[in-house]
């Protein structure tokens, strides 16, 4: 049975989310070593406890994700729409982004609540004589 087998300590496991729509929430509350993907899901959940290694989310609409635990990366690609929830342990996760609009990621405040931070979809970039230099625009 699944449940039996995602209830015991994963650690060498690739788990792909794939094509989910309107899916509540799926909870998986073990360590994952190598990689968690929601790809091409539209309106699902994930949590999890644990990440050791990367979670890619790639092509998606309208997804949330949740650490309950520690997470090292995050990568998003051509994503519209995705809300990212932090745990305490994972503040300082990298987020990297590519070709996505609407992604908020949340970061928990002492008393439960969250505050949410939009992740820059504009930005300005100029010659500088020697190379390029790019800057997030906050409005047009």
């Amino acid at each position: 049975m699944l449940s039996d087998y995602l209830n015991s300590k994963l650690v060498h496991l690739l788990l792909y989310i794939i094509s989910c729509s309107k899916r509540g929430l799926l909870a998986f509350w073990k360590v994952f070593s190598n990689l968690a993907s929601p790809y091409n899901c539209k309106k699902t959940g994930v949590v999890f406890d644990d990440l050791i290694s990367a979670l890619d989310i790639v092509n998606c609409q309208s997804v949330q994700v949740q650490s309950m635990g520690q997470l090292q990366t995050v990568n998003v690609d051509k994503t519209d729409g995705c809300q990212i929830y932090l745990s305490s342990q994972s503040l300082y996760a990298d987020i990297i982004t590519a070709k996505s609009s609407e992604l908020n990621v949340l970061v928990p405040k002492a008393n439960g609540d969250y505050d949410e931070f939009p992740v820059p979809e504009q930005f300005k970039t100029k010659f500088t004589g020697k190379g390029l230099q790019t800057t997030q625009m906050d409005s047009i």
